[in-house]
């Protein structure tokens, strides 16, 4: 399971607490997946539609931010969003084909747990305001 450490904090208020508002979302959401995936179907369903879009809204806000301070990773910084946008849209796919078979909702878990943890912890710090 992931979870939030404080060593992920950037120093831009706004872009922390987006970051910190999916690491919980992603813990919800998997602790709905855990609780079983047939039961709570629905909730998965939903769970998925949220994710995608609030990391949309984060990955635009982040991006609008990264212009700002003219940064000067920024076409490879958002060329990982698009990489991973379109990974989530592939899986979510995959997903509709197998009606949210176990294993694929197992893997999109996954998928997002890694991806946050790795993106957060590694090329978000480039952010930081230290």
């Amino acid at each position: 399971m992931i979870e939030w450490k404080d060593e992920y904090l950037i120093g831009v208020e706004h872009i922390d607490a987006q970051h910190q508002s999916l690491f919980a979302k992603v813990v919800e959401f998997s602790e709905i997946v855990e609780a079983g995936v047939e039961k709570n179907k629905e909730e998965i369903i939903a769970g998925i539609k949220f994710l995608k879009e609030y990391a949309l809204k984060h990955f635009a806000d982040e991006e609008a931010y990264q212009k700002s301070i003219n940064y000067p990773e920024f076409s490879e910084h958002q060329a990982q969003h698009k990489s991973f946008v379109q990974t989530v849209l592939n899986t979510e796919r995959e997903l509709k084909a197998s009606n949210y078979a176990e294993g694929d909702v197992y893997k999109l878990l996954n998928t997002l747990s890694v991806w946050l943890v790795f993106h957060v912890a590694n090329s978000d710090q480039k952010l930081a305001v230290k």
